[in-house]
Parts: C-alpha cells; sequence; structure tokens
C-alpha cells in the first residue's frame, strides 16, 4: 500500500498515452459486453419459465410445409394437452421492404385461445373481446405501436408474398409481454380471400400441463402422425426458437471466437504500452534500486501499474454499458431482431466476465515488463543515462 501513490503518479506520468489506453481497452470491453449479452439472451427464457410448458407442432420435412387442420382434435385428446392454438407465419410487408418496416405478422385460427397459450401476454389497450369478435381485428404489440404512433382504432393495411392477398386490419387491442414486436390476426381474413388454403396450418402450439408432460407429447404426437401425408416434428419452444437461430449459421462460435480477438488486442495494446512505460524508466528503476527498493518492490511498481490501467478501463467499460444498455436494447428492438430483445437483459454474470477479462490482461500485459525491469542489474540500468 505504501507503493499505491507512487503507482499512481507513474500511471498519469503520460496522460494522453494512458487515456488513449484505457480508451483502447474500454471501448473493446463495451463490445465484448454487447456480444456476450446477445450470445446469453439466446439460451435465455424471456416468458420466465411459462415457455418451459409450451410445444411447437410442424411439418417433418420442412417448416414451409403445412399441417391439416384436422389435426387438432386429435392433438387435443392427449394427455396433459391443456390448449391447442393453430398458427400460420403471414409475413409480406408493411408500407415497403425497409429494414425499419420488418416485425413479425401472423395468423391464427384460434384468437379465443391466443392469450391462454401466451399467458405472460396481457392486453393493456382495447380489449381481447374486441379483437377476438372482429375477423378483420388486429392485436398488437405495445412497442409497434410505439415505434410507429398507432392508435386504437386505425387501419393497418398489411400486403402479403406467402399468401397473394392484401389485408386492411384494425387495431382492436394492444398488448404487454416480454416480445411486443409482432401483430397477430385472424386466419380467416386469409382464407376468405384465398379459399384454396382453408383447412391448412403452418404450426400448433401447444400448452402443457406439466413438465412432465412436455417431455411425454413430443414422442407420443411424432409417432401418432409417422405414417400419415404429413409427419411431424414436435419441439419445445426453447428448441424452435434455436432452430431459427441455426439458419444463420453457428452463431455462438462466431460470437465467441470476435470476443476471444477482441481480448488477444486488448492484451497486445496494454502489453505495448507498459513495454513502453518499462523502457522509458530503465535508468529511474536503476536509481530506486541504488536507494535500497528490493527487486520485489520494483516487481509491484510496474506490474501495479499495468493493473490499474485495466481496472480504470474495465470499471469504465462496464459502467458505460449499464449506462447505455436501455438504449441499446430500445435499437435491437426497433430493429428487424426485434425479437431477439426480449431476451436481452444487463445479466451480471457477463459484467462480471468482462471486468474479469480485463484484469486478468492487466496482469499479463504487465507481467514480462516487471520482470525484466526487476531483474535488470544497477549498472545496466545506470549505464543508459543520455
Amino acid at each position: 500500500m505504501k507503493l499505491l501513490p507512487l503507482v499512481f503518479k507513474n500511471l498519469f506520468r503520460k496522460k494522453t498515452r494512458s487515456l488513449l489506453t484505457i480508451g483502447s481497452i474500454l471501448l473493446p470491453l463495451f463490445v465484448i459486453c454487447i456480444l456476450g449479452t446477445m450470445l446469453r439472451a439466446l439460451d435465455s427464457d424471456p416468458s420466465n419459465g411459462k415457455g418451459m410448458y409450451r410445444l411447437i407442432v410442424r411439418h417433418k420435412v420442412s417448416i414451409t410445409n403445412w399441417l391439416p387442420a384436422a389435426y387438432d382434435p386429435k392433438i387435443r385428446q392427449l394427455p396433459g394437452v391443456v390448449e391447442v392454438l393453430r398458427m400460420n407465419w403471414f409475413g409480406g410487408s408493411y408500407v415497403d421492404q425497409s429494414a425499419r418496416n420488418q416485425f413479425a405478422r401472423f395468423s391464427t385460427s384460434d384468437a379465443d385461445r391466443f392469450l391462454k397459450v401466451f399467458d405472460e401476454a396481457t392486453v393493456v389497450e382495447g380489449s381481447e373481446k374486441e379483437w377476438v369478435d372482429d375477423r378483420s381485428g388486429l392485436l398488437v404489440g405495445r412497442l409497434l405501436m410505439k415505434k410507429y404512433g398507432w392508435k386504437l382504432g386505425q387501419k393497418v393495411t398489411l400486403k402479403g408474398d406467402i399468401y397473394p392477398v392484401t389485408l386492411e386490419l384494425t387495431i382492436r387491442a394492444v398488448f404487454e409481454a416480454p416480445d411486443e414486436t409482432g401483430v397477430y390476426f385472424h386466419h380467416e381474413a386469409i382464407e376468405e380471400a384465398l379459399p384454396r388454403v382453408k383447412g391448412f396450418v403452418g404450426w400448433y402450439w401447444i400448452k402443457t400441463a406439466s413438465l412432465e408432460a412436455t417431455e411425454r407429447i413430443p414422442a407420443q404426437l411424432d409417432a401418432m402422425f409417422e405414417n400419415s401425408s404429413f409427419p411431424t416434428k414436435t419441439e419445445t419452444e426453447k428448441e424452435f426458437q434455436n432452430g431459427w437461430v441455426s439458419m444463420l449459421g453457428n452463431v455462438k462460435l462466431l460470437v465467441t471466437s470476435i470476443c476471444t480477438i477482441i481480448v488477444f488486442v486488448i492484451l497486445l495494446i496494454a502489453a505495448n504500452t507498459m513495454a513502453m512505460a518499462a523502457r522509458e524508466r530503465v535508468t529511474e528503476i536503476a536509481v530506486l534500486r541504488t536507494l535500497g527498493f528490493r527487486k520485489r518492490q520494483i516487481l509491484g511498481l510496474v506490474l501495479g501499474e499495468s493493473l490499474l490501467l485495466s481496472l480504470f478501463g474495465g470499471v469504465l467499460g462496464v459502467a458505460l454499458y449499464a449506462l447505455l444498455f436501455p438504449g441499446f436494447r430500445e435499437a435491437v428492438a426497433n430493429s428487424p431482431m426485434g425479437g431477439f430483445a426480449a431476451g436481452m437483459k444487463l445479466f451480471p454474470e457477463i459484467l462480471a466476465v468482462a471486468f474479469a477479462v480485463t484484469v486478468f490482461v492487466g496482469l499479463v500485459a504487465g507481467l514480462a515488463p516487471a520482470v525484466r525491469s526487476a531483474q535488470r542489474s544497477i549498472t545496466d540500468g545506470l549505464r543508459q543515462v543520455g
């Protein structure tokens, strides 16, 4: 502790270089926090555990293949099934195909069952009954209402591509949920315009009574339709979501690789700074040795400077990330990846790992210069005067 004032003095002797080095640690650390949060969000459950009681039934071959609506009563009869919801991906566009106007658009043949299956969602404007009773009614996430400035009762036009039809829908209810980036409407609106799609379903959502049922039903259900013209694949909600992510490739490996590269870059920057600082003070350290400073004290001075440098960068980086996180999350929510924001929050373990990595970098970066400075003889150090 007696050496701490001297360490602080040496650290800010070259203020510009020290501040630039702290900045070079801070900004990459901020990126690590972002990528770590996104990686952690892939495994998180924004439904607060309610998603564990939901299963998705889709066509075994591809998610783009339809299933017959006649499966509905057969699925309902399985023990442990509480509710079944028929869903379809509408796709299409709102206004245009720009990134700003991309959001999830679903139709359902069972509007009255929607909030029974997704029971973490709550209607905060309008009413469920108004939406259920209006065949052209639209249920909208609160975030989308805020993004587009929509009002209750407003007309919204969706132009289809999978279904070549243009729908004019009326906002009848607004819901609050972990994911508020989608709109939902009656599938009958599509069937009235395109009778040929009647009787087919994109996939089924099942609400189960228990975790035991969640584990048992997939094998039972898939065996039931195994030899039919429409074989099924039943999976948990998390498995279904991860299937969509896997279409982008090995996202986890990519993010982990980027984080590793960033850590290596921070290490090189910090090591270069400490090496320069040690070279500049060769003679000064020799004088300190002459005055009676021991090798371990010299080691502590140089290593302490590197550690403090990384600590400053780490603390500021974590604090900056925590300060800017709400804005970052809102930006993601308003992007085409809006649904991904539902699982994003400040994960303490990510902040702790990022900070620990910074401290580790400081120790490793300062170790070699500190050892060299402590081991250099007094005569070699004094010989470099002038």
